[in-house]
């Protein structure tokens, strides 16, 4: 099959504007980030992998953070659920990076 079918009788004009901008990549009614990665997400949250709905909340993350050197880019956001975001943000806070033991600092310093 080339072409996905429109499911049932779904409309342009029926409001849903998350179902066409995951089909179509843009929306009149959906800003143009949100659109494109609905469409590059195939309509689904990156953390959760439960599809979006029109009335949930959705938000635009990076996912590297540019805190951290991350960029502004496509190929580092993404659209996740309002819920997910603040999980993701959590996580990201308390992401600890263990330090490299220096083995010669332990055969001379034990305790």
């Amino acid at each position: 099959m080339r072409h996905i079918q429109v499911q049932g009788s779904r409309s342009p004009f029926d409001g849903d504007w998350v179902y066409w901008s995951s089909r179509m990549g843009k929306h009149p009614e959906a800003p143009t980030r949100v659109a494109t990665l609905l469409k590059m997400q195939k309509g689904k949250c990156t953390h959760c992998g439960l599809f979006f709905h029109h009335e949930d909340l959705m938000e635009i993350d990076h996912k590297i953070p540019r805190s951290k050197g991350g960029k502004d880019r496509y190929d580092n956001l993404q659209l996740l659920h309002g819920h997910c975001h603040d999980a993701k943000t959590a996580a990201d806070k308390f992401a600890v990076a263990i330090p490299e033991i220096d083995e010669d600092y332990l055969n001379c310093n034990p305790f």
